[in-house]
């Protein structure tokens, strides 16, 4: 996890093991929650990665005790915890750029990112970093878990209401399906059921009224490449992207296009092409409404100001798509 004295972020072992910003006082939270999932513990998660569980817990209680508030690289790091369990053959596993090995301890809240030294990434021990304490008791049970997961679904909801069961389970990679029907049993009467375009979904209780009369949101916007709200989206839904794209937008090894969406479907993919062209280019999905590309101009304007570069708008040809 990288990880500032007011900010941070996790990389190995958020969710779904991949990268993301966490305030300081949500990481408690993580790091309880954490302990309801721990895929590590899978025989096949141990064979393909040529481990033991015991060995696992070895660099677990290694990297605790290794790191401190003095940011360390990850080849430093990786060659004091292969020193302290006595295997200079385990230092070239940890020195991974996926973080696979170390992903286990960020997950019990003894490793964060620390700042960078250069093109290096460091880590360090948040305990330590923030000046709290953190790491997961071997005394927590998966109840205390189940709990703690419990109340970050909670904020998820928050942010995204109607969210499926399918939706929290993969927003935070769990693997059993188990796992997210028990933290949502654990909220009880705190949230409430809803149907979707024909699929059941959630809402917090305090919400429902609200969300019920909201009004649908009108106009053009251009997302980022792995923009929350599109990660957050349900999947194959027509209704929200013509499912005959989907993967245009959901691509191989969980890249996320830049995409336009129009009156909050996604109507486009967006990029800003090279810098001789100075032009954003857009691939319109079907036909859009009347005014909606003027709309788009003044978002491409809005990114030329903030990147302070001229850029113009490039049109590829629409995608033609039924019912679109």
């Amino acid at each position: 996890m990288r990880c500032g004295r007011s900010a941070g972020s996790s990389r190995p072992g958020a969710f779904r093991g991949t990268l993301h910003l966490l305030p300081p006082d949500d990481l408690g939270a993580y790091v309880a929650s954490a302990g309801a999932q721990e895929s590590w513990r899978d025989p096949a998660w141990l064979r393909y990665f040529e481990l033991t569980e015991a060995e696992v817990e070895a660099i677990i209680r290694a990297v605790a005790t290794v790191l401190s508030d003095r940011p360390m690289t990850r080849a430093h790091l990786a060659d004091a915890v292969a020193r302290s369990l006595k295997k200079p053959a385990l230092a070239e596993k940890l020195r991974t750029g996926w973080g696979t090995y170390l992903g286990p301890a960020a997950r019990h809240g003894h490793l964060v990112f620390g700042p960078s030294e250069g093109r290096n990434v460091t880590f360090v021990k948040p305990a330590a970093w923030l000046g709290r304490p953190f790491g997961r008791s071997a005394r927590r049970t998966e109840a205390a878990a189940g709990q703690a997961l419990a109340g970050l679904i909670d904020r998820y909801l928050v942010t995204f209401p109607g969210a499926s069961r399918d939706m929290i389970r993969r927003w935070w990679g769990a693997q059993r399906a188990g796992l997210i029907n028990d933290a949502i049993a654990r909220l009880a009467d705190e949230v409430a059921r809803v149907e979707v375009d024909g699929v059941r979904a959630f809402v917090r209780a305090g919400d429902a009224d609200a969300v019920a009369g909201a009004k649908p949101f009108r106009g053009v916007r251009l997302l980022p490449g792995f923009d929350p709200f599109t990660n957050e989206l349900p999947r194959r839904v027509e209704c929200v992207l013509p499912v005959a794209l989907h993967d245009r937008v959901y691509r191989t090894a969980g890249w996320i296009t830049p995409v336009v969406l129009v009156d909050g479907r996604v109507a486009g993919t967006w990029e800003i092409g090279p810098a001789k062209r100075a032009a954003v280019e857009v691939v319109p999905f079907g036909r859009w409404r009347g005014g909606a590309r003027q709309e788009l101009a003044v978002e491409v304007e809005r990114i030329a100001a903030f990147l302070d570069r001229p850029l113009a708008v490039a049109w590829s040809t629409p995608l033609q798509v039924s019912g679109w």
